[in-house]
């Protein structure tokens, strides 16, 4: 459904308005928005859509309501005046090398030239596109200025890309409001509960949706809001009932030796050989689903959740 944007005004001034004794900042009279906090939506919808809020006076379409969405989830969990929450650096131990990539790095930096296609990821990267800026993480070398380059989303910042960068994730019409298929009960109550906000929802209908399905690409978006790394912006409610059925140290299914070899280094923390897993594996196998999770541990972007790991002993 359109919404116009005095409505979605509306609905951010009862989400996130923030009084002055908290942002340190006068609230806009004709949003209630803090002025900091319109700044940041009017900002991240452009740099991230090419969207003009002052433009946007007609009725929205989908794709314009979800990056509305989307770019106030990401600025309420920027705010100063929240509970630090959801950033990698302050919440995790990051390598050094990764934690000190966003000061060391600039957006317009040019590559090493050590590599035609990593420097044309990286170039990519830099311009804001937040899937070579993941493609550039796996496919570097490790400890390289490529990977450090690309966990900073191009000199910007430690945190998930796709929501930093706001890239569209959406398949076809999907939106966080879009309701269940209706093909299978279990799954619909997933999706429902996803797109009211868990992130524990979304992850177990990662884990249980059959591959390449509707489900599936819902849950990989944290339900239509354009970024993998759903704890960043959706309520955890403990971990995801399947992944007690998986673990690091579970033997592989013995089904391919090229696939139980990456099953092996997905258990042992290689973020590579898990994405791989889930490129290579069988539909709705046990293989994609040891990838998805990490090789058992989490529903997450897995290079961002290991180098969370990488000072932990094995």
């Amino acid at each position: 459904m359109r919404r116009h944007l005095i409505l979605i005004a509306v609905a951010l001034l009862a989400a996130c308005s923030y009084s002055t004794e908290r942002t340190g900042d006068t609230n806009d009279p004709a949003t209630g928005l803090s002025k900091d906090m319109r700044r940041c939506i009017e900002e991240h919808l452009l740099n991230g859509w090419s969207l003009n809020l002052a433009e946007l006076n007609n009725d929205l379409t989908p794709e314009e309501e979800s990056a509305l969405d989307m770019a106030k989830d990401y600025c309420l969990n920027n705010s100063n005046s929240l509970k630090p929450p959801t950033s990698l650096d302050d919440q995790l131990q990051l390598p050094p090398q990764l934690l000190r990539a966003p000061s060391a790095f600039n957006s317009t930096d040019p590559p090493p030239g050590n590599d035609a296609e990593l420097d044309l990821q990286w170039q990519m990267c830099g311009q804001g596109d937040a899937k070579a800026c993941d493609e550039l993480f796996y496919a570097a070398p490790e400890g390289s200025p490529y990977e450090q380059f690309a966990f900073s989303c191009g000199g910007r910042r430690n945190i998930d890309c796709s929501l930093l960068l706001g890239a569209m994730q959406l398949e076809g019409e999907l939106t966080p409001s879009t309701p269940s298929p209706g093909e299978d009960p279990n799954l619909d109550a997933w999706w429902d509960r996803c797109s009211n906000g868990s992130a524990t929802a979304c992850g177990e209908l990662r884990l249980i949706a059959p591959t390449g399905s509707s489900y599936a690409q819902f849950a990989s978006t944290c339900g239509a809001r354009g970024t993998s790394y759903c704890a960043l912006i959706l309520e955890e409610e403990g971990r995801p009932p399947s992944l007690a059925l998986l673990d690091p140290q579970q033997q592989p299914p013995g089904d391919d030796e090229f696939l139980d070899q990456l099953w092996l280094l997905c258990g042992q923390k290689d973020a590579r050989a898990c994405k791989d897993l889930v490129k290579y594996g069988p539909a709705n196998s046990p293989y994609i689903r040891f990838g998805i999770s990490c090789g058992g541990r989490a529903v997450a972007p897995c290079p961002r959740y290991f180098a969370n790991l990488e000072n932990e002993a094995p």
